[in-house]
């Protein structure tokens, strides 16, 4: 065999190699540790990824939680990249990294979030199969972010001066600073005008960012 047509039968052989994954067992109600490649894989099952270039590095702390998620949540932030198979049901889904530096990766939620508080992080990639009810306030104006729901998305007050939340079904916004795309890429905003939507938060246009919402979020919890 020539020395050329050694190393085309190794590509061929190693085009060839079916990747392994290493899984671990998911268990009901439980966060559970899980590779790259099962994360992926658990995803895909469940998500169409393919206009969103959506990808993770190695590394990081990623989890699966099978099942309805009914607590306050703590674990939701000290996960980099989380997929919740179920629903979400608490007061505040708090997403927001406390050091600037740890934000980004990812939730993928495969059911619905009912919540009073939402609050997104900087860089974090947030789907969401059903729909997003946050009772009270949904804040999402994190730089390099996304909020896609395929379902309703409903929320007394929505702050997201630049950043939008891209919904498939019906938006329902009383008050709120920003504006969501539906499904036929228009832009709807809230029922209540700007000066309005401040008076009722009781904020003046100097406190309009994320900070001071989620302050706000936080007074209220």
């Amino acid at each position: 065999m020539s020395f050329l047509n050694f190393f085309k039968k190794k590509k061929e052989i190693a085009d060839t190699t079916v990747r392994t994954i290493k899984k671990v067992e998911l268990i009901p109600n439980t966060f559970t540790t899980v590779s790259k490649g099962q994360y992926e894989e658990e995803i895909k099952k469940h998500f169409d990824l393919e206009k969103y270039g959506f990808g993770l590095e190695e590394n990081q702390k990623i989890q699966i939680h099978l099942g309805d998620l009914t607590s306050k949540f703590d674990e939701l932030n000290k996960s980099e990249h989380l997929l919740v198979i179920g629903n979400i049901n608490t007061k505040w889904v708090n997403l927001t990294k406390d050091n600037y530096y740890d934000s980004g990766g990812s939730l993928f939620v495969t059911g619905d979030i009912l919540t009073d508080y939402f609050s997104g992080d900087f860089g974090k990639f947030i789907l969401i199969n059903g729909s997003l009810t946050a009772r009270k306030i949904l804040n999402i104006e994190f730089e390099d972010s996304l909020l896609d729901v395929g379902g309703d998305l409903t929320t007394e007050y929505f702050h997201g001066i630049d950043i939008w939340a891209e919904v498939k079904g019906r938006i329902e916004i009383e008050y709120g600073d920003g504006y969501c795309m539906n499904a036929e890429g228009k832009s709807i905003m809230p029922k209540n005008d700007l000066e309005a939507s401040l008076k009722f938060l009781k904020i003046n246009k100097n406190d309009r960012n994320s900070t001071k919402i989620n302050e706000i979020i936080k007074n209220n919890c």
